[in-house]
């Protein structure tokens, strides 16, 4: 490609002066571009031409898409999955509670766990916030107690047999069915 000056000189009769050639170079400059910068600023169009084509056919993807009933569901959805997070979160305390109950009355030689846990306020010591000391104190008063402490103490095991709240037959023989069933299971027999 040829510059302006070159083009100038080519034309007979017209002699420039080095001031002039840099005058009309300068002025060139400003008002025109040359084919390089062109052909970019074509590229960028061109280029930005896809990506409007591309962005308009992924749009056309969303077409009859309810964006109202989306965010309803995926505000169920967040909904769901938090109650059911809270569920696990509350069944997981109720576990750990209940485990800690168990421990405090197996540690108090609680004989019979139903019936002690049956006694204690459980609600009250589930809001506890100290429910490990509170309930030890609870299952402690519940040994104490008068009406209670038949509860607790050491199983005495017989013939291999804990004998725990088993039941002593006063007096008199037994049935012909009770004599079959412990004559098979003479470690079951009742205590006299």
């Amino acid at each position: 490609m040829k510059n302006i000056e070159t083009i100038l000189s080519e034309v007979e009769g017209i002699e420039l002066t080095d001031e002039q050639k840099k005058s009309i170079v300068d002025g060139v400059n400003e008002n025109y571009k040359t084919v390089n910068d062109w052909q970019k600023q074509v590229d960028k169009v061109n280029n930005l031409t896809q990506q409007l084509s591309t962005t308009k056919d992924e749009l056309k993807k969303f077409d009859g898409v309810d964006a109202d009933g989306m965010k309803k569901q995926i505000a169920d959805l967040e909904k769901k999955l938090k109650d059911a997070d809270d569920e696990l979160q509350t069944k997981l305390a109720d576990r750990d509670f209940n485990d800690l109950v168990k421990d405090a009355i197996q540690k108090a030689n609680g004989k019979n766990a139903k019936a002690i846990t049956a006694l204690l306020d459980l609600d009250t010591l589930k809001k506890s916030k100290n429910q490990e000391a509170d309930v030890a104190d609870a299952i402690k008063k519940l040994s104490e107690a008068e009406d209670s402490s038949m509860l607790f103490g050491e199983s005495v095991v017989k013939g291999g047999v804990d004998t725990a709240g088993s039941v002593t037959k006063p007096s008199g023989g037994l049935s012909a069915v009770e004599q079959a069933f412990y004559d098979k299971n003479p470690d079951l027999r009742p205590t006299e």
